[in-house]
């Protein structure tokens, strides 16, 4: 067995285990609600330790485009706050992405703290959990000036149901997190722990490395906020007249007037054009949009090679639930 003292470095170490204890996202059947003011609060069947989540806004200005999971683990004996854990995500069409977590834990007399930062986010959970499911995130931190690397493996190995103090709960996903560590002084071999997320509520139940058992004794859930009205499109154009130099396909001189036409236009789920006037040709023959490496929309003008200079008109629009919006612009393609 370990003694405690190790086992609170070893959890502190563990830098991304804690972290795949809870997860939350928007889907039709939602393992995890994302909305701010959630809390969940899950106890050891020993009733030694209690562990509150809330999700909050960070209070930091440069934070606010995150939300804040915050852990905050309790010894029920003493009524003292031993550990607090924050990760700030997002949440977009693939799951949950990881930005930066900070982690607290009180070693004797001493408060260890590991911070991990990802400059592009990683992968947290993604949108739908289907068994078989893996995938990894690796984290680079500092323990005590001690350099360490995480890698956590999770795993989807199974739904069930799972009885806890405040109810049965079914269909729960069981996530398996195989957490490996390893830096220049320590041997540590690869632990694993268990979680479940119950459809429409969260986090239910976790199981530690050593079999420490956390269950649900209490969850307040808040409905998901109003989404704001949307309104239609507005369109900021660096300029409505465009002269440019084209390139000769065989009888066409055509050229790239907008790279990433989405950057300029607010709210839009729709691009396309409306009409087409004087040496233009009309879309689909060397006019329109092309879909470019970062899946965002360029803007091609053509016109009949021999008819250079080409100069006419191209009305755009771009739309959203709340309507359409056009805008005209001019263009010159020069030979």
């Amino acid at each position: 067995m370990k003694t405690t003292a190790t086992w609170n470095l070893l959890k502190l170490l563990l830098v991304l285990g804690v972290v795949c204890s809870f997860a939350f996202t928007a889907d039709a059947q939602n393992y995890y609600p994302a909305t701010i003011g959630n809390e969940w609060v899950l106890e050891s069947t020993d009733g030694k330790q209690r562990q509150t989540y809330t999700l909050e806004k960070p209070e930091d200005f440069a934070d606010q485009e995150f939300i804040l999971l915050k852990i905050a683990t309790e010894a029920v004996q003493q009524g003292k706050v031993i550990d607090t854990d924050k990760y700030f995500v997002t949440v977009d069409d693939e799951g949950i992405k990881l930005h930066k977590t900070t982690l607290q834990q009180t070693i004797g007399a001493t408060v260890a703290t590991a911070a991990a930062n990802f400059p592009t986010p990683t992968l947290f959970f993604p949108k739908v959990l289907t068994e078989g499911d893996r995938w990894q995130i690796a984290a680079d931190t500092e323990i005590l000036k001690l350099p360490i690397k995480t890698i956590t493996t999770l795993e989807i190995v199974g739904f069930e149901d799972v009885v806890t103090p405040v109810g049965t709960f079914q269909n729960c996903a069981k996530i398996a997190l195989t957490v490996s560590i390893t830096s220049a002084v320590l041997n540590l071999a690869p632990t694993t722990s268990y979680q479940w997320l119950a459809p429409n509520v969260g986090p239910i139940k976790y199981e530690t490395s050593d079999g420490m058992v956390f269950e649900a004794i209490s969850f307040k859930l808040l409905p998901p906020p109003v989404k704001e009205a949307q309104s239609p499109p507005a369109w900021q154009l660096p300029s409505l007249e465009f002269q440019v130099t084209g390139s000769r396909v065989g009888g066409i001189l055509n050229a790239k007037i907008l790279e990433n036409v989405e950057d300029y236009v607010s709210e839009v789920h729709n691009l396309g054009i409306v009409a087409v006037t004087g040496g233009i040709v009309p879309p689909g023959d060397g006019t329109g949009f092309a879909t470019n490496f970062e899946r965002k929309q360029d803007l091609w003008v053509a016109g009949i090679f021999a008819n250079a200079p080409i100069v006419g008109t191209i009305t755009l629009f771009a739309e959203n639930d709340k309507g359409r919006t056009p805008v005209t612009i001019k263009v010159t393609i020069n030979q």
